[in-house]
């Protein structure tokens, strides 16, 4: 009976020591808790075509050129203060005297709601300290006076020698017929212009 006894608290003694040296021993570590940490890749750049990511600091717009807000509100000043009455604007050809250049420009006006009575100017423009200036302007007073309506012209080229000529051919409707009438303007710097029924 007392070895019995014995042999019980013995096995307990030893269950009891195996127990507290299996507390004593700390886990062991997972391998994620001992692996060096690994420095992340940054994102891949997106694919052509696909959306971006909106996560990601949007690049920055380029700046617009220097000088071109300005030039912008000077275009739209114009327009803006631009006469209904005027129907047409062009630059029709070049001119050179004494060392300058520049271009020819016709202006022509329409009063509103009438086919008769436009006048029709022609203008030496000139650029200056970087800006176009007009140098002269003539009206070719003969236009206000034909009993017509102008239905267009067009721009000759000049002949060889005198590229600094302009020629001009009016198509002209009279207001008692149906066929268009051809005149003629010629202009030379310097010189009074010539205007009349083209001779051709």
């Amino acid at each position: 009976m007392n070895r019995i006894i014995h042999s019980a608290v013995a096995i307990v003694l030893v269950s009891a020591g195996a127990a507290g040296a299996q507390d004593a021993t700390p886990p062991a570590a997972t391998p994620a808790e001992t692996a060096p940490a690994v420095p992340t890749a940054p994102p891949a750049p997106a694919a052509p075509g696909t959306a971006p990511d909106a996560s990601q600091p949007a690049p920055a717009a380029p700046a617009p050129a220097q000088g071109s807000a300005e030039r912008n509100a000077e275009v739209m000043g114009a327009i803006a203060t631009l006469s209904p009455i005027i129907g047409d604007v062009q630059i029709v050809g070049p001119w050179a005297v004494d060392g300058r250049n520049g271009v020819w420009r016709t202006i022509m006006t329409q009063a509103l709601g009438e086919t008769k009575g436009s006048r029709f100017f022609f203008q030496q423009v000139e650029e200056r300290d970087g800006k176009p200036t007009v140098v002269s302007s003539t009206e070719v007073t003969e236009i206000a006076e034909v009993d017509g309506a102008i239905v267009g012209y067009r721009a000759d080229a000049p002949a060889e020698g005198q590229e600094s000529n302009l020629t001009l051919f009016f198509d002209i409707v009279p207001m008692d017929g149906e066929i268009s009438e051809t005149y003629e303007l010629f202009v030379a710097p310097g010189q009074p212009y010539r205007f009349g029924p083209a001779s051709n």
